[in-house]
C-alpha cells in the first residue's frame, strides 16, 4: 500500500542531521513502491521568487551576511505566508505526495539562517497562520556526531537546534522524530514505515 496523494511532508534538522541523503533514499524507495511524489527546496513555488534558480550555490555558513531590520523581517515573513498558504493548498489538490527538505516552520528554530535575527513573539505568533505539513519528520542526531558530519555553525548553536527541532515535535500534529545514528538506510526505512501509514 502506498500513501495517497495530497499530503505534505516536512523534513527538518541541523546540518549534518541527514537530511539530503535520507530524503534521497526516500525518494528512492517511494519509486520503487510507485508512490508519485514532487520534491521541494523550503517553499512550494506558487510565487516565482520561491522557484528554484539555476546555478543556486549551496550554503555552508547560513548565519553570516546582515540581519534584516524589524520591518523588513514582517514584510518577508508575510509573503512567506502568503507563498505558503496559496501554494500548500494547490499541492493538497495533486494527487501525489509533496516532500519538502525545510519547510516555513524552520524560522522557528533557525530564523538568522533567514536573516531574520533572533525569533520574537509577534514573528512566533504570526507562523502560527502557516499550513501545518501532513507529517512532520524531524531528523536528529546528538550535536557531537553532527558537529564531526558539518561543522557549519558553533557546538553549541549545533546543541540548541537539536533541542529545539525536537521540541518542534510536541507542537501538535503528527510529526516523527528519527535520530540518525545509524545508516542512512535505517533511517529512510523508518521514514517510509510511517509514510505507509499515511495510506
Amino acid at each position: 500500500m502506498t500513501p495517497t496523494g495530497g499530503k505534505v511532508i516536512a523534513f527538518l534538522g541541523p546540518d549534518g542531521a541527514g537530511k539530503s541523503t535520507i530524503l534521497q533514499l526516500v525518494q528512492t524507495g517511494l519509486t520503487e513502491r510507485g508512490t508519485d511524489f514532487s520534491y521541494y527546496y523550503f517553499a512550494p513555488g506558487f510565487l516565482k521568487r520561491y522557484r528554484p534558480k539555476a546555478g543556486a550555490t549551496v550554503t555552508t555558513r547560513p548565519h553570516e551576511g546582515r540581519q534584516y531590520g524589524p520591518l523588513l523581517v514582517l514584510a518577508k515573513i508575510l509573503l512567506m505566508l502568503f507563498e505558503f498558504r496559496c501554494g500548500i493548498a494547490r499541492l493538497r489538490r495533486q494527487p501525489r505526495l509533496a516532500l519538502f527538505d525545510r519547510y516555513i516552520l524552520d524560522l522557528l528554530v533557525d530564523p538568522r539562517r533567514y536573516r531574520m535575527g533572533h525569533l520574537r513573539w509577534w514573528m512566533r505568533a504570526l507562523l502560527r497562520l502557516a499550513p501545518q505539513p501532513d507529517l512532520l519528520v524531524i531528523l536528529s542526531a546528538p550535536a557531537a556526531l553532527i558537529q564531526a558530519r558539518k561543522q557549519e555553525v558553533a557546538p553549541e548553536e549545533t546543541a540548541r537546534q537539536v533541542a529545539a527541532y525536537e521540541a518542534l515535535a510536541h507542537r501538535g500534529g503528527p510529526a516523527l522524530v528519527v535520530h540518525n545514528t545509524g545508516t542512512p538506510e535505517a533511517a529512510a526505512a523508518v521514514v517510509l514505515a510511517r509514510l505507509e501509514a499515511l495510506a
